[in-house]
């Protein structure tokens, strides 16, 4: 290198703009992408003064994100009643396998959950459709609660590395049977009042003046969507509750089945 290139000082800033545009002119070039392993990425963030921690991190939150779409969201339908998948994180001091296996042991003997599918860095997760495992839920004998699996029509989990005793943990819950709880019960209730304010004018019933009929059905309508929104987010808070709350025994090593409540609270 020549001496006005040793004497150039770049920031982190320049250093990205700088070998972005080099990818983009030997792509152009036909160059060949190289590949990298994950020990050759520590090495040159190492070089350009990155902590491995923060690589580390990085590597985690971009895992995540690749392997990331065993649920996905909807569209429209998320824009009008509310986004339909919940996501809790939480980075542990544990190893990664360790908590993954305590995680998944966790789901199959207290959730009531089975695994679907499983990629390099998540697993899905849906409610066991058994016989046995249904009577269970509705029974509930041992005060188990089984709310991942009475709330959620899938649960992905996530255990990323940080290291050798830390760990990213992602729980994603696919809430989209308890939205369509709220909006379809008030969507019939509205519906049906549209119905018969319609009927008004194609019938010609008696009623209220047809101003106020006209005015009235679209103000059900949005006072309908904006009940059941509200009662949406209200379950919500309540689903994120359930995985902060697991989160918090996975992070302390704690036991992850919570108390059994007594016969006393059972039978109330």
């Amino acid at each position: 290198m020549d001496e006005a290139g040793q004497g150039r000082y770049l920031t982190q800033r320049d250093l990205e703009v700088v070998i972005r545009r080099a990818a983009e002119l030997d792509a152009q070039t036909g160059g060949a992408t190289p590949e990298l392993s994950e020990g050759d990425v520590l090495r040159i963030a190492s070089e350009v003064g990155l902590s491995e921690a923060s690589v580390r991190r990085a590597l985690a939150e971009y895992d995540a994100g690749a392997s990331g779409g065993l649920l996905v969201e909807r569209g429209w339908i998320s824009r009008v009643c509310g986004p339909g998948l919940l996501t809790a994180t939480r980075t542990v001091p544990r190893p990664a396998e360790e908590v993954r296996h305590e995680l998944e042991s966790h789901f199959q003997t207290n959730e009531s959950l089975r695994l679907v599918r499983r990629t390099r860095s998540a697993s899905m997760w849906e409610p066991d459709r058994g016989v046995v495992a249904s009577l269970m839920r509705g029974l509930d004998l041992l005060g188990r609660g089984y709310q991942l699996a009475k709330k959620g029509q899938a649960v992905q989990l996530q255990v990323v590395p940080l290291g050798e005793e830390s760990s990213q943990v992602s729980l994603t819950m696919d809430l989209a049977n308890e939205r369509a709880g709220w909006f379809w019960g008030l969507g019939i209730a509205a519906g049906g009042s549209a119905m018969a304010a319609a009927s008004v004018f194609i019938l010609g019933l008696p009623a209220g003046p047809p101003d106020f009929v006209a005015l009235g059905t679209p103000l059900l309508l949005g006072l309908s969507i904006t009940l059941a929104r509200s009662g949406y987010r209200r379950a919500v808070a309540k689903v994120r509750l359930v995985l902060d709350g697991l989160l918090d025994r996975i992070e302390h090593d704690e036991p992850l089945e919570p108390p059994r409540p007594s016969w006393r609270d059972l039978l109330r």
